[in-house]
């Protein structure tokens, strides 16, 4: 795999390319690079055939191994790597270690292994087994395993455990890489953890030196799922920046997780190349649609929508603090979903707008608000997929305007227009 930044902008971000992979060497990845999350190897809710209706772009596919591990066996016993298991040989794929959009427990890593919870309940991989499902998948790149159990309010101890585990993980899985026949040239990320402290992740990346990665993930900000999307910044950023600052322009960096478009923003800002498409996913799951302004302004007004059950962090926090969301009737109000309107909600029991106006994918065009509240209330099976669809397809356009801005210097206009969305909706100063 080659790594090229074209262009780099007064902020950090960066433009660039991923290309030269062994399997599909024809095959050029622009970044910031959105992957695009799969479970079981396949888009949850999506066969094949409506994946091409969302896009039929080059894409990579995020192969989490943590929903692959009990089908290694079945993969190496047919032999041809899980992108033609899954019937998705057009496509790229990354193996990651965990789930990035589900939440990881924390605490039950083991000296010399890391806990993966499968649907069969727990199962402790260490780096000889991990990089043996590796060679049964054959994956076009993957990510060293690594302890990334780490979170702003870990001790020094643990996070120190956490770096000198992953050390010695990428260490090993190096070796095992250069003396596998099937993995020799397959690209592999290292991951720089240390949670939130700076001398700990520095340590991490000095002691990785000399490995021969083809990048970074940076990894123990959160422990995945919904704690990625309450990233604090002021808390990421000092630590961020200096742990980028030690890394080498020369190769591309990671960050997983459903991070909020804002802060996703602010990472490509920083000088992050490569991102996964959980956030999506965890919205439609929650019967949630996407209708964040995705493009960059152009003299008109941007998507303008209010949700009334939409609360801010604070006062989410305030109200934990209070016990007044302590009851299973407030559970959903714990997420903020300011990005996105609740078709759950008896507010477009009768809107007979599509999710978002303007939106050319097929269930904007195709169907209503009013519809797409049917199915989700009645709980069928069409509501995620069709919501599954817009959501991408929303997200897909959120990352070709990224790169537009960056290429037009325009990158702090397109975060300007989400912070006024956002605080206009928190306010509730939109009209539906």
């Amino acid at each position: 795999m080659k790594f090229t930044v074209s262009l780099v902008a007064k902020s950090s971000a960066r433009l660039g390319s991923l290309s030269e992979f062994t399997r599909i060497p024809e095959a050029v990845l622009e970044t910031p690079l959105l992957l695009l999350h799969t479970r079981g190897a396949a888009v949850p809710h999506l066969s094949y055939d409506l994946m091409q209706m969302v896009s039929t772009e080059n894409h990579i596919l995020q192969m989490p191994l943590v929903t692959l591990v009990d089908h290694t066996k079945n993969v190496k016993a047919f032999g041809k790597g899980i992108a033609e298991f899954a019937g998705l040989k057009e496509y790229l794929n990354y193996v990651s270690v965990q789930d990035s959009g589900t939440t990881t427990p924390e605490g039950y890593h083991e000296k010399n292994s890391i806990s993966l919870w499968t649907r069969g309940g727990r199962k402790l991989i260490d780096p000889q087994t991990y990089i043996t499902c590796i060679e049964a998948l054959k994956p076009d790149m993957f990510q060293a395993i690594v302890d990334g159990d780490t979170t702003s309010n870990s001790s020094v101890k643990r996070v120190r455990r956490s770096v000198d585990d992953t050390v010695k993980f990428a260490g090993i899985c190096a070796d095992l890489k250069e003396k596998s026949e099937v993995l020799k040239d397959t690209p592999m990320l290292a991951c720089i953890t240390g949670g939130y402290n700076i001398k700990e992740r520095l340590r991490c990346i000095t002691e990785l030196k000399g490995l021969g990665v083809a990048g970074y993930v940076l990894e123990g900000f959160h422990t995945n799922g919904e704690s990625a999307t309450n990233l604090s910044w002021e808390e990421l950023e000092p630590v961020l920046t200096e742990t980028l600052g030690s890394l080498p322009d020369n190769l591309p960096r990671a960050f997983h997780g459903p991070v909020t478009p804002i802060i996703l923003l602010k990472l490509v800002s920083k000088g992050i190349d490569i991102f996964d498409a959980t956030f999506p996913w965890l919205v439609a799951e929650r019967a949630g649609a996407l209708i964040f302004p995705n493009t960059l302004p152009k003299g008109k007004a941007p998507i303008t929508e209010t949700l009334p059950s939409v609360k801010s962090p604070a006062l989410i926090a305030q109200n934990e603090r209070d016990g007044s969301l302590g009851n299973e009737n407030n559970k959903d109000e714990l997420v903020d979903r300011v990005f996105e309107i609740n078709l759950k909600d008896k507010l477009y029991f009768n809107d007979t707008r599509p999710l978002v106006e303007d939106c050319s994918c097929y269930c904007c065009r195709k169907y209503s608000r009013s519809y797409v509240h049917h199915l989700s209330a009645t709980s069928e099976l069409q509501g995620p997929i069709l919501l599954m669809m817009h959501n991408l397809h929303h997200y897909i356009n959120f990352f070709r305007s990224i790169h537009l801005a960056i290429r037009e210097d325009q990158l702090q206009a397109l975060h300007s227009t989400l912070e006024q969305f956002v605080t206009s909706r928190r306010s509730g100063k939109l009209d539906d």
